[in-house]
């Protein structure tokens, strides 16, 4: 009885908010001369974005704050007005409300499509690139998990900082996706030529029965990047094994 309180209490931990008007990593970033570096998220509201707004997001501390308290059928996405197709995206992003060691995860969507699931007008199709307990990139709606090939556990490469903030990038180049973690390359992906596409970009709140949240800050985004990272030592030219 007394162990089944504890894990609960476990499970449901939260963590202090960030101090409001701080500075974001991604904001220290120095991009190339070549690419104009534009914010997504003005940290006062959701201007540029659209979703369940009124159900599961809003800005608190100067960040997205995407959550559930009751069961989410299919996954819902925040998504942002504006389409995307070869870019950077630099953002940071934490879980800080459920299972710390569970399937709980979340993911940003990109280069897919909307579409209506479950009755739910802001749901998605296309590559997730997923973070938080499980990291890599599933194919919703389409082929399923795509990277890494087979999944065995948690795999995060050693670099999550689990109930802190997770520093990623993702740079988008034709049909090659590169995404790092917390200075460190983990994916690096060229799918078949015609299956990425132009499309909104979406904050993830995954289909659950369970209280869940996230939060999201920095979000900054370059269209026509140049061919190298700028968080990791060496610029990620390399694909991963």
């Amino acid at each position: 009885m007394l162990w089944g309180a504890l894990a609960c209490l476990l499970s449901t931990a939260s963590y202090p908010a960030a101090a409001q008007n701080e500075t974001t990593w991604a904001e220290t970033l120095v991009f190339p001369k070549t690419e104009t570096p534009v914010k997504l998220f003005n940290g006062r509201d959701l201007t540029g974005w659209e979703g369940q707004v009124a159900r599961y997001w809003r800005v608190e501390d100067g960040e997205i704050r995407g959550a559930n308290d009751t069961n989410i059928a299919a996954s819902t996405y925040l998504f942002t007005t504006k389409s995307y197709r070869n870019f950077r995206l630099v953002f940071e992003v934490r879980q800080t409300r459920g299972p710390r060691y569970s399937t709980m995860h979340s993911a940003v969507a990109v280069l897919g499509e909307k579409f209506t699931d479950h009755g739910d007008s802001f749901s998605f199709r296309g590559p997730l690139l997923m973070f938080c307990n499980d990291w890599g990139m599933w194919d919703a709606n389409r082929r399923n998990r795509v990277f890494p090939a087979k999944h065995n556990g948690t795999w995060q490469n050693g670099r999550e900082k689990v109930g802190d903030w997770n520093r990623i990038e993702v740079l988008v180049r034709g049909d090659r996706i590169r995404m790092a973690l917390n200075g460190g390359l983990f994916m690096d992906f060229k799918d078949e030529p015609g299956v990425l596409r132009e499309s909104p970009i979406g904050l993830q709140l995954h289909s659950n029965n369970r209280p869940q949240e996230y939060r999201f800050r920095g979000l900054l985004l370059s269209e026509n990047p140049e061919d190298r990272m700028l968080s990791t030592a060496t610029q990620g030219n390399a694909p991963v094994p």
